[in-house]
């Protein structure tokens, strides 16, 4: 059974390719029972880490199979494409001002936005999870989307990027039943900030640095609220 040529129509409607089609469901349903496992099911020891690397894992074999016989693929995805010194400082400049927004929401709600140097090692260990996600939602979908002629502009993509990157995360309340709203909010804050990103600079390597290095701060802030 050829897969490719099943996805081949649905591919055509949407404008994508196919075969990255394919692996989005792919990798759909091989995280979803992992990441379910992870929250609702304890007992069986899965954590985090254990779900990121499998999607890191799935994620870079495909981009290698790929790549050996479409190496133009990685600049379409953003991955070879190069990085500048405007991109550089942009990134540092929302990552600073990412943090400083979740710690202004922690002491607003109540919490403390202290710093341990645990978050770094954690940081840097969350990469393997926040690659996946931006090669799913950057260098996929946004690069599908774009060709419609509804999405055209500066704002319409980015607005529906948001909503799918938040429809992601709906998961959420599952690990912190006890978060308000607007943190609940915050991925769709980051959907938006990475795709507009992305569609000015073509590369995914410093949106998932600083998915990367955000997260943990969220989840230690938003722990010390709860």
């Amino acid at each position: 059974m050829n897969l490719v040529k099943m996805m081949e129509p649905l591919a055509q409607r949407m404008k994508a390719d196919p075969k990255d089609l394919l692996f989005v469901v792919a990798l759909g349903i091989l995280y979803l029972p992992v990441k379910l496992a992870e929250v609702l099911a304890p007992w069986a020891h899965f954590t985090g880490t254990t779900t990121n690397a499998i999607a890191f894992v799935t994620t870079m074999v495909y981009i290698i199979a790929r790549a050996r016989r479409e190496p133009e693929k990685l600049d379409e995805w953003g991955i070879t494409t190069p990085i500048t010194l405007p991109a550089v400082v942009i990134a540092l400049g929302l990552l600073a001002g990412g943090i400083a927004m979740l710690g202004a929401t922690s002491l607003l709600l109540g919490g403390s936005p202290s710093f341990r140097p645990a978050l770094l090692p954690q940081a840097i260990e969350y990469i393997a999870g926040a690659f996946p996600q931006q090669f799913v939602l950057c260098s996929i979908r946004i690069s599908a989307l774009s060709k419609f002629p509804v999405f055209r502009g500066w704002w319409r993509l980015p607005v529906a990027m948001s909503v799918l990157f938040y429809a992601a995360h709906l998961w959420s309340p599952l690990l912190f039943p006890n978060t308000t709203l607007l943190i609940q909010l915050f991925p769709m804050l980051g959907g938006l900030v990475f795709t507009v990103y992305f569609m000015y600079f073509r590369n995914i390597i410093p949106t998932t640095l600083l998915h990367a290095f955000s997260f943990p701060f969220l989840v230690h802030w938003v722990e010390s609220i709860l």
